[in-house]
């Protein structure tokens, strides 16, 4: 993997998270889905090996990834923002299974991987396309963001011709976020039948 700065915001086991995981819970160890992983520091439960079973979120600055992290682990671990990009290096919140091999040194991960968003400026661009490539290659499942209210979808057809591997497709999952922001813009609680027409063709 690539020298990457990592920033846990958040570890703890996975009983913490409510019914809807339930299936993780008795994940089998043995699965092809973990992979080895390395932190860039000393892990401070003093875990010397991870295998880690890593969602990452993908997607364009300002689309709301941190916020669906913060919204699936109903915590508000993520730093979000309304004008500016917050994530500047790889931050994940990390679920341990199967705490009991604590004394292995070893630790069974789920985590949730918040990577810098696409298209802050060209110069992140090419530093962080490198970063996803290798990222794709080892998660287990992507979770690609499009705004509802966007209409230039140019960087996100760049990432997907050049920086997407085809093959991981089946890992792939594509999330339309901001709904409620799709026109014609209502400011109530409910979308509108036209804005959930609009969604649909957005989709």
């Amino acid at each position: 993997m690539a020298n990457i700065t990592t920033k846990i915001l958040h570890s703890d086991d996975i009983e913490s998270l409510d019914n809807k995981y339930l299936f993780l819970k008795n994940t089998s160890l043995s699965s092809s889905e973990f992979r080895d992983w390395s932190y860039t520091h000393n892990h401070r439960l003093g875990y010397k090996k991870i295998k880690i079973l890593s969602i990452i979120f993908i997607g364009q600055t300002g689309y709301g990834k941190s916020s669906l992290i913060n919204k699936l682990i109903d915590k508000d671990i993520f730093e979000t923002s309304d004008y500016q990009s917050c994530t500047k290096v790889l931050q994940s919140a990390d679920y341990f299974l199967h705490h009991k091999k604590k004394h292995e040194k070893l630790a069974y991960t789920l985590s949730f991987i918040d990577l810098p968003g696409i298209g802050e400026n060209d110069k992140a661009d090419d530093h962080y396309l490198k970063w996803y490539q290798e990222y794709i290659e080892e998660a287990s499942v992507i979770v690609y963001l499009f705004r509802a209210d966007k209409r230039d979808h140019s960087q996100d057809e760049f990432f997907f011709n050049n920086v997407f591997n085809k093959e991981k497709s089946k890992n792939l999952i594509c999330v339309i976020s901001q709904a409620d922001k799709i026109e014609p813009i209502n400011r109530g609680t409910v979308l509108s039948a036209i804005q959930k027409e609009n969604l649909k063709k957005k989709i």
